[in-house]
């Protein structure tokens, strides 16, 4: 194996994040064992095409091991799509080089430069913490949602208390009281947790305890913020979430939070629902709340903003609870951004987490140019905000039209950790034998999911292993494929696996991205996929496991803060075999070697042709102790790596 490296770090590309017209030097890292060699770069004028010009670089300097060739480039104003081709003169081959490495024949996945794309830099490699307000923590009582307060999807409203599991049908019905006070009474909490980004769930006015079906876009729902005005009756849920004195101290409350937050340097992120809204909104006003909606007037202003069939307006995979609105009407595109305007600008929240963004409207042309619409209107009226989507394919034909910055990072944590480590599917709905500590399979679907990501999108992508659409980390560590049935709630937890849940954690934090935690997660919280995932945190209730956790979680954010390595780097994987693989992430000041193994012990030897020249390695963190004897003689790296952990050497 060949150890050629180039990537769009500042070790390989400088500027990073270039201008139209800004001058672009590009790298690459070839070994001295392929002897006389000579590198030239290949540009395509787009995705996939047999035109290329190409022209030969020029070798810069020399290391032990490697050497350096480079080309400089004015950049244009359009996608830059380039790979490289290795002339070995001594060896007689040629090797091709592209964003996923190594390629036999020609490249398919080039490295991509889009000119004037801006990530905010605040983003990269960011610790969040994700908050499903409703399970995390009950700090005002008086705003309750309360028994029967009102119907939904057929049925009335559950309120539960806090030691009590979710149903397994009615779920979507029952309330635990979490709210917004809650999070402030854990502000010290989170702050010695040592996050660094919350990402809330959505907190819009909202008839359900998830909150993807929006009743009003412009107002914290006051069951997660303050009711001060309030009835008994029938007219109970429409007085709390229609009083303009419940919702504008609400909203001074969440800009509260969201000041106390800023003041410990903790950025605060919140879900913009805009694929579709809820039967109560007021645009829909299916229950009459606001006397301005569709359903009770046929000249409604808003009936554009939704698709129709007869009388019918379209749900959302046929969801009745879940309208689908309508893209093609531009007053929607003004209504939605001035919707992102008005969180960041007036309430200074930092950036958009967008659901479900890529189903949006009804073709990709919509799609993209609304996203880069809302984009670019957020980011002229409060600049230096993240907008990231959810999507669980590749991202790039989006980030090429500059729509979003970046990603939920399914595709390189969640989905390629959760197989090598455990072998089960994100909702424990299947085992993949085959992908079971494939460490090839792992190696594979992990650079090929970077290789659709720019260097900016891909450090401010957020990682994670568990979320409030998924069954807990803790629980696919069991092996289960199951979900949540009546009483089964306790199978999610047996038959855990500690030490692969610890590995699972260090690699979601050291794969380049940015490590998010799911509430819960740092104490190995369990739970089966929707509803079981969404259990309240059990603040009075930790057993000695759950201890042993968040103390072990605390350890890895401290580690992973010590070092911009870990945040933003050169990433390299260098072995991988039998349920192993091993990495490399360097910048110019400091390297680190992570080692991960899912299976039974063994004996690793790396040689330093691999890496570059290692003088004094130095095991930093383990996800246990053990007694790890390492060796570094004769231009070999050498340890005995014990079963199922992950070690982390400075070299």
């Amino acid at each position: 194996m060949y150890n050629i490296h180039s990537d769009q770090t500042i070790n390989f590309m400088d500027p990073t994040e270039p201008e139209v017209g800004d001058l672009v030097k590009i790298k690459i890292r070839v070994p001295k064992i392929l002897g006389q060699v000579k590198g030239n770069v290949f540009f395509t004028p787009e995705k996939n095409s047999k035109r290329y010009s190409h022209a030969e670089m020029i070798k810069e300097y020399s290391t032990k091991f490697f050497n350096y060739f480079s080309y400089s480039f004015k950049m244009p104003n359009r996608i830059m799509r380039y790979h490289f081709e290795i002339n070995s003169i001594d060896q007689k081959k040629k090797i091709k080089y592209d964003a996923m490495g190594i390629c036999e024949h020609r490249s398919l996945h080039d490295f991509i430069l889009i000119p004037d794309f801006k990530v905010p830099e605040w983003s990269y490699g960011r610790v969040y913490y994700q908050i499903f307000v409703d399970r995390f923590y009950n700090g005002d009582k008086n705003n309750d949602p309360v028994n029967n307060e009102y119907i939904y999807d057929g049925k009335p409203i559950v309120k539960k208390e806090w030691n009590e599991m979710p149903d397994h049908l009615n779920g979507h019905r029952e309330f635990y009281g979490g709210d917004l006070q809650g999070v402030l009474d854990k502000k010290d909490y989170l702050k010695d947790l040592g996050i660094e980004a919350i990402y809330f769930n959505p907190l819009f006015v909202s008839p359900s305890p998830h909150k993807y079906d929006t009743q009003d876009y412009y107002n914290i729902d006051p069951h997660f913020g303050i009711i001060e005005e309030d009835v008994d009756g029938k007219d109970k849920y429409k007085v709390r979430t229609t009083s303009k004195k419940n919702l504008n101290k609400s909203n001074e409350l969440f800009k509260n939070l969201v000041d106390a937050f800023h003041e410990e340097n903790i950025k605060i992120i919140i879900d913009g629902v805009f694929n579709h809204c809820g039967s109560f909104n007021k645009w829909i006003d299916e229950k009459n709340l606001y006397g301005e909606g569709v359903m009770n007037n046929e000249d409604s202003p808003f009936k554009k903003y939704f698709y129709w069939h007869g009388d019918f307006y379209e749900g959302w995979w046929g969801y009745a609870t879940l309208p689908k609105l309508n893209y093609e009407n531009m007053d929607l595109w003004n209504e939605i951004a001035d919707v992102g305007i008005k969180w960041t600008k007036e309430y200074n929240v930092d950036g958009w987490r967008l659901d479900v963004a890529d189903e949006l409207a009804k073709d990709f042309e919509t799609n993209s140019s609304f996203w880069n619409f809302f984009r670019k209107k957020v980011e002229q009226n409060s600049p230096n905000k993240l907008i990231f989507s959810e999507i669980y394919k590749s991202p790039l034909p989006w980030l090429e039209k500059k729509s979003w910055h970046t990603i939920m990072n399914y595709i390189t944590a969640m989905d390629p950790i959760s197989y090598f480590l455990t072998g089960v599917e994100k909702h424990n709905d299947n085992f993949r034998k085959d992908l079971y500590q494939n460490s090839e399979y792992f190696v594979s679907a992990v650079n090929w999911a970077l290789s659709q990501l720019p260097m900016n999108s891909k450090y401010a992508a957020l990682n994670q292993l568990s979320n409030h659409d998924h069954s807990r980390w803790l629980t696919r560590t069991t092996q289960k494929v199951q979900r949540l049935k009546e009483g089964n709630h306790d199978e999610a937890s047996a038959g855990y696996d500690i030490d692969i849940f610890k590995v699972g954690l260090l690699l979601m934090f050291l794969i380049p991205g940015s490590p998010g935690i799911y509430y819960g997660d740092e104490i190995g919280l369990s739970g089966f996929t929707d509803p079981d995932n969404r259990r309240p945190y059990p603040w009075d209730n930790m057993n000695e496991l759950n201890k042993q956790n968040l103390d072990f979680t605390k350890s890895l954010v401290k580690f992973y803060k010590s070092s911009d390595v870990f945040k933003y780097s050169s990433f390299k994987f260098i072995q991988w075999f039998d349920g192993y693989v091993s990495f490399v992430l360097w910048n110019e000041k400091e390297s680190y070697l992570v080692l991960v193994n899912s299976n039974h012990k063994k004996e690793i030897k790396i040689h330093h042709n691999l890496i570059g020249e290692i003088r004094n390695p130095e095991i930093v963190f383990q996800t246990r102790n053990e007694n790890i004897n390492i060796k570094n003689e004769n231009e070999i790296l050498s340890l005995n790596l014990p079963e199922k952990i992950g070690v982390v050497v400075k070299i």
